[in-house]
């Protein structure tokens, strides 16, 4: 799969009707691990490069267990929908050469392991093929983003991995076992001086591996440990140093069995059970992991605990289990001391929710919206300001509802029904309702049945969009009790496609034919219309974390009313840039212009519109949005009639709520 961004930015154009719907993007999920022990600290920078484009990226690693433990940490691919074609990515500190990398597929996250030097590869390579008794791998200094469907090829090779990861681990544990109860028999045969002396020396080598072990030269340490359990096998902290540098050493299988027989007292208990989840971590046996760190951190112990819980959430985040990753994240926020593993988990909490609104919008049978917000209009008749005696400024009250059912759905399609009702209701500058400024207030309904499918044409991979609607709108153009004044039914389709890896071009095609039922809607005056028109909207992803983008929406329309007086034809033009901003935000900036033409009318004219719109757009909660525009827009004609301008000011919140099918 195509990589188009790292990370996930969600693009809202506000009183645009041209955004693009956000079916046209999908994520896949990376692991890294980076086997790199020259740099200190807990957490750093690492720079990822799309070596097709050459954008780069930034991503933050953290430390896994300790000092002198892998580097690691996750990051979201964001792709066009339909560009499947493998991403090379490179890998590499600021202004050093890449890493060599090594990709091992998921069934959620694809896992790629990092390092410095492609003997170190090689070793990692070769116990891999032992493992998974597979041909040889070359080496090479970039990594290959699996499409979804090679992950899904490799979950049965990885299922059979797994069985036969347990049955190695019995047998290690059988077998160390044996050898320490031959080293007891052994021991008791000795005499009392020959004993005492071996222990002695034994407490020698732990206390020389111990000084190793503090300078982070834990294959010297693990040497010694080793010997010290030979030679004193009754001593339940050498078999516990031991196992802890067995996992320093990335020995894991070995590891678990030594821990397993050593007995600790109580204050190191809970740090021994962490050592045991953090093995069973590294060889990818993820359900008990997680449930030891679980019950790690209902311990509730001020070191550990937070940092077992971060390790869960990962897991769970993996897993899919998108409530308990929330759980584990926030317990880590709520007890962590340690600024950095604070921002990793703020980090993942944002990660979480792009990736459960992502997997869940492929489960999704039922949707509901619903969405209140405040308008400030400085012109709600559109009108130039001399012209009338009223005062057109209004605050405006905007409400609606929604309601999604899907009722099929394939890897490739999708089918529903929705229903949506909005209204207005204005006021003016002293928040008194007044008639005149609610002749502009629409109440709409709208019935469509949106239809969504992707396919292969020319090898090329496409997604197509067909949303039917019929629509009715009531108002009360003279004042009084609304009533139904325009009626239509019509069609817009969307066929997008990956142009490059960070270009979409999507063209929509859209037709009605439109009713008005007013009275006066007679003669020239008659706005019942036929209008169709074509859009071009390509896309183009500015960052390779995906939180910058730019569209550009060219459309031409054609408005063939009954009445030669509202025939015109349109021409527009809108550039959106679209970006991340404070407060775990997006925001956008546009600028549009339109043109239309009505050459037919009885006094000819052309009317042109240019406005701009500034919007920031919030998630407050997952299910909760938050969306706050300010724009500005002018009508300029050769008619000095229909002159204006008006400033808007939005305010809107948006609930949504759905239910999954099986």
């Amino acid at each position: 799969m195509k990589l188009a961004a790292l990370g996930i930015a969600g693009v809202f154009i506000a009183h645009s009707a041209y955004a693009l719907d956000a079916k046209i993007s999908q994520t896949q999920s990376l692991e890294l691990e980076l086997q790199d022990n020259s740099v200190q600290g807990e957490s750093r920078p690492l720079r990822v490069r799309d070596s097709e484009s050459g954008k780069v990226a930034q991503v933050m690693l953290h430390r896994r267990g300790g000092p002198g433990s892998p580097w690691s940490g996750f990051f979201i691919i964001q792709f066009f929908i339909g560009d499947n074609r493998p991403r090379i990515l490179e890998f590499s500190d600021p202004g050093q050469a890449p890493f060599y990398a090594y990709a091992i597929p998921g069934q959620t996250v694809q896992r790629i392991v990092l390092f410095k030097s492609a003997d170190d590869l090689a070793k990692f390579v070769a116990v891999q093929e032992k493992k998974q008794k597979a041909k040889p791998v070359v080496a090479a200094p970039a990594a290959k983003v699996l499409s979804p469907q090679a992950v899904r090829r490799l979950e049965r090779q990885e299922r059979e991995e797994k069985r036969q990861q347990e049955k190695t681990q019995l047998a290690l544990e059988t077998e160390q076992a044996a050898q320490r109860a031959q080293l007891l028999e052994q021991q008791a045969a000795l005499s009392l001086a020959e004993k005492n002396r071996k222990k002695s020396a034994a407490t020698n080598l732990v206390k020389e591996a111990d000084k190793l072990y503090s300078k982070q030269d834990y294959a010297g340490a693990e040497r010694k440990y080793a010997t010290a359990v030979d030679m004193d096998p009754e001593e339940d902290s050498y078999y516990y140093r031991y196992g802890v540098t067995l996992y320093k050493v990335e020995n894991y299988n070995k590891s678990l069995a030594t821990l397993s027989m050593a007995d600790v007292p109580a204050d190191l208990s809970l740090e021994k059970d962490y050592y045991i989840a953090l093995n069973h971590l590294k060889l990818r046996d993820y359900d008990k992991a997680r449930k030891e760190f679980v019950e790690i951190r209902a311990e509730n112990d001020a070191t550990l605990s937070p940092m077992a819980s971060f390790f869960a959430g990962n897991i769970e985040m993996q897993q899919q289990k998108f409530p308990e990753a929330r759980s584990s994240m926030e317990y880590v926020l709520d007890n962590s001391k340690d600024p950095q593993l604070d921002r990793s988990a703020e980090d993942l909490l944002n990660q979480i929710d792009k990736m459960q609104a992502f997997y869940e919008s492929k489960k999704e049978k039922y949707r509901f919206t619903g969405f209140i917000g405040a308008v400030y209009d400085g012109n709600v008749l559109n009108v130039a300001e001399n012209n009338v005696t009223t005062d057109v400024k209004a605050y405006r009250l905007n409400y609606g509802a929604s309601a999604l059912a899907i009722w099929n759905r394939t890897p490739t399609s999708d089918f529903g029904t929705q229903i949506g009702v909005s209204d207005y209701y204005s006021m003016n500058t002293s928040f008194q309702g007044d008639a005149v400024l609610q002749t502009a207030d629409p109440l709409q309904l709208d019935l469509s049945l949106p239809f969504h499918k992707e396919f292969e044409f020319s090898k090329r991979s496409l997604n197509w969009e067909l949303v039917p609607t019929y629509r009715s709108i009531y108002m009360s153009p003279t004042g009084g009790t609304r009533s139904e004044v325009i009626r239509s039914l019509g069609v817009n389709t969307t066929l997008a496609a990956p142009v490059q890896s960070d270009m979409l071009m999507a063209v929509r095609v859209e037709a009605s034919k439109e009713d008005t039922l007013l009275d006066s809607s007679v003669g020239d005056d008659d706005q019942s219309a036929l209008r169709y028109g074509l859009t071009l909207l390509p896309t183009w992803i500015l960052d390779l974390k995906g939180e910058k983008s730019l569209t550009l929406d060219a459309g031409y329309l054609i408005n063939q009313a009954e009445g030669r007086n509202y025939r015109y034809k349109r021409s527009s033009v809108g550039l959106t840039y679209a970006f991340a901003a404070w407060w775990k935000s997006n925001a956008s900036l546009r600028a549009e212009y339109s043109s239309q033409n009505y050459d037919e009318a009885v006094t000819t004219r052309i009317d042109s519109n240019p406005i701009v719109t500034a919007a920031f757009n919030k998630d407050l909660k997952r299910n909760v949005n938050w969306l706050m525009s300010v724009q500005y827009n002018v009508g300029d004609s050769d008619e000095d009639s229909y002159d204006y301008n008006k400033f808007v000011v939005t305010s809107l919140f948006t609930f949504t709520h759905s239910i999954l099918g099986k």
